[in-house]
């Protein structure tokens, strides 16, 4: 499906005008995306380091993921909008960039992996205890492992080609 249509129509719209108007502006949304994607690997870094047991090993896992869950939907919030402002300023040349496209797929991959598999595997990681105080379902220590290692290499491979986008 072509959907370059789609950044003709994101090029010229107002926001495009807009971002390309006060270049002041688009360095601070800059900066904003990118530190909330510093948040975001520094988060999702700590939950799935602590899941992996090299970090933090006096800390129980329940606190650490809770604590860190609210940062991370708030800097998926933050790069989302940034990178929308962001794009409009050069719509046309990400209309036909790969590293584009492979960023795309890969964020997509991530937020729906970290919504459903990496949250219920880690409500139900072997220390964790259930709202009701009784233990949760556990699943085996392996499978907890291997989703912090696949999240981790997920969100690798997102901030890998979205810094390819500006090599090419």
């Amino acid at each position: 499906m072509d959907v370059v249509f789609i950044f003709q129509w994101l090029d010229t719209s107002a926001l495009a005008d807009f971002t390309k108007t006060w270049a002041g502006l688009f360095a601070m949304v800059q900066t904003v995306h990118i530190l909330s994607m510093v948040m975001l690997c520094g988060m999702m870094m700590l939950g799935d380091l602590r899941m992996l047991n090299v970090v933090l090993k006096g800390v129980p896992s329940e606190a650490i993921i809770a604590n860190t869950k609210k940062w991370i939907y708030l800097a998926l919030v933050l790069i989302i909008l940034s990178g929308i402002y962001e794009a409009s300023a050069i719509a046309m040349k990400l209309a036909y960039n790969t590293f584009f496209f492979a960023k795309m797929a890969g964020l997509s991959m991530g937020i729906i992996f970290m919504l459903s598999l990496r949250n219920a595997v880690y409500l139900r990681a072997p220390e964790q205890i259930g709202a009701n105080g009784e233990r949760a379902e556990s699943v085996p220590v392996w499978v907890v492992k291997l989703v912090a290692l696949a999240n981790l290499l997920i969100w690798f491979s997102v901030a890998a080609t979205g810094r390819w986008i500006g090599f090419s």
